[in-house]
């Protein structure tokens, strides 16, 4: 049973319009994702052709993350925000934007995010930013592409519609965006799976780009590697789900070192052959900030 808190609904403007950013338009190619070390949390990147941020996907990281004792400035250049790009939110819990309030440039970027019923917190955070549009309850289910010049796209879909009662626990994962990164080619096209918490089998555009034929470049594992609940659908999504010729297919685990939820939970990607795992704690450990998922 869902445990009643203090909720609320973010406001905000809903958005009106679906237009790309300029960053992403007057980009060559989308050559992928980079995955930032924010201890536990999510901040990815997507990159154009000069490995250069077009789009922030999440802003957050809380425990363990590398910024205690960081200027602001220094906060801005560990996690860019481009000129011209935009800040895209997957959903409202707090390791995902929690970064945004201790650097400067997040603040003032254009920032798209789902409309949610979530912590008076996040409400508080969003009231403080300049320019936030909010994904309308209308748009569920709707996929929507950002294209490079060459045809590379940033697809992203809402999943669910919101609480309608601030007073229960709105379970923030399942009813927020999910995003996933194409390239197409008349051979075997490309995806980079970016679900943020949601687990990937209940996110229709997942299961709809492996109908399409596209074949795995790379994915972040959801909720930093969760194990739960038990998802026998994960690794049904994912059983003969043919991965990109010319290498192995990285799973990315991005968490804190130290959490208490017991993350990551490897086994949910057994199914994923061949595979390169790659986790966050690791790359701190080897003084590497970041790790990119990159389209061959």
């Amino acid at each position: 049973m869902s445990a009643k808190r203090e909720r609320a609904r973010i406001g905000g403007a809903d958005v009106t319009v679906i237009k790309a950013p300029t960053a992403v338009t007057g980009a060559q190619e989308i050559s992928g994702a980079r995955v930032y070390d924010v201890g536990q949390g999510d901040a990815i990147a997507i990159l154009n052709e000069n490995g250069e941020p077009i789009l922030q996907l999440d802003y957050g990281g809380r425990q363990d993350n590398p910024f205690q004792s960081r200027s602001r400035a220094e906060v801005d250049k560990i996690l860019p925000v481009s000129t011209g790009g935009l800040v895209m939110l997957t959903h409202w819990d707090e390791d995902h934007w929690s970064t945004a309030p201790k650097g400067d440039a997040a603040k003032t970027a254009n920032w798209l995010v789902p409309r949610q019923v979530t912590s008076p917190r996040a409400v508080r955070f969003a009231t403080d930013l300049a320019k936030v549009r909010c994904i309308p309850e209308a748009l569920v289910g709707s996929v929507f592409e950002y294209r490079a010049q060459n045809g590379d796209a940033i697809l992203w879909q809402k999943i669910a519609k919101s609480s309608p009662s601030p007073s229960i626990h709105e379970n923030c994962n399942r009813t927020g965006v999910a995003v996933a990164l194409l390239r197409r080619s008349d051979e075997a096209g490309q995806t980079i799976l970016l679900p943020g918490d949601a687990p990937f089998d209940e996110v229709p555009l997942f299961a709809a780009l492996r109908s399409d034929g596209m074949t795995l470049t790379g994915m972040v594992a959801y909720h930093h590697g969760s194990r739960y609940p038990s998802r026998k659908g994960i690794r049904a999504l994912f059983h003969d789900w043919r991965v990109t010729p010319g290498g192995s297919c990285d799973v990315v685990f991005s968490y804190g070192a130290t959490n208490s939820y017991g993350h990551p939970h490897r086994g949910r990607y057994e199914t994923v052959s061949p595979r390169r795992e790659v986790s966050t704690p690791d790359l701190r450990m080897t003084k590497v900030p970041y790790h990119d998922i990159l389209f061959r």
